[in-house]
């Protein structure tokens, strides 16, 4: 009877050991007096997603027909954008290399304008209807905060209307440039992240002979962006470390069945 009884004594004393080391083992940092650790975020690898912003500029126009006075002469313009993005990262260490494309439908219409022969807002003197780029992003990474820059080819599509005649005159323009910009992204799940960004668009000057009057006039294009959006990263990462690393839990095995197997003190 004394026998099985200092067993059964050892037994609790070796269970609570093992409990007491495995609740000091998955305690976290934070309630045990350490500090919180960083989460680990791997940015390399496919990601999509969508995004919204606000897009605004000028048109500058010159002609040789036009007063020194109205000579340029602007059209602004301004409005919202939404579409969406897909890319591809490589990380090594703090620096992330990476290629995306995005397109946006854009709302942004003039709104404003130094002379008469462009229409107000309401008939859409200056339109851009749709933006692209494909571009190269090097960035930075710390923690969860990847700082980027990027560069690269820009599309725009862009419509004009002109009262040069009693009906209005429309002109479609297909425009190829080139964009550069700087944005700041932050993962605040898994594998999903947030981000905001600045475009400058640079699209090259060109010439629009109008139907009435017979003139050329001399377009520059002047359009920058504001974008913010959300990711979904498909790589995955580490996650959360496990509870009970496996080191752990074997060393605390092993003390448990070592300790059991004693045999009880007369």
């Amino acid at each position: 009877m004394h026998i099985r009884s200092g067993r059964s004594v050892i037994r609790r004393r070796g269970l609570a050991a093992a409990v007491a080391a495995a609740s000091a083992a998955i305690t976290p940092p934070v309630l045990a007096g350490g500090p919180l650790p960083a989460p680990v975020v791997s940015w390399s690898g496919f990601y999509a997603g969508v995004h919204g912003g606000w897009g605004w500029g000028k048109t500058e126009f010159r002609d040789p027909n036009n007063s020194p006075a109205n000579n340029p002469f602007f059209a602004y313009f301004n409005g919202p954008l939404a579409g969406g993005q897909l890319g591809y990262n490589w990380q090594q260490g703090n620096y992330v290399l990476g290629v995306e494309v995005d397109g946006s439908w854009s709302f942004t219409r003039g709104n404003t304008s130094t002379s008469a022969m462009i229409t107000s807002s309401t008939n859409n003197g200056v339109a851009y209807t749709g933006l692209a780029t494909a571009t190269g992003r090097v960035g930075y990474a710390s923690g969860q905060w990847l700082a980027y820059a990027k560069g690269g080819a820009a599309y725009a599509r862009m419509e004009l209307s002109s009262k040069f005649t009693p009906e209005l005159t429309n002109y479609n323009r297909e425009l190829f440039g080139a964009v550069g910009g700087v944005g700041l992204e932050v993962a605040f799940l898994r594998n999903v992240s947030a981000k905001v960004e600045y475009n400058a668009f640079y699209l090259p000057t060109e010439t629009l002979h109008w139907v009435s009057p017979n003139t050329t006039s001399e377009i520059k294009h002047f359009v920058q962006l504001v974008k913010a959006g959300i990711n979904v990263r498909f790589n995955g990462d580490g996650g959360p470390p496990a509870l009970v690393p496996q080191h752990i839990e074997t060393a605390l095995n092993s003390d448990f069945r070592r300790q059991t197997s004693c045999p009880p003190h007369p």
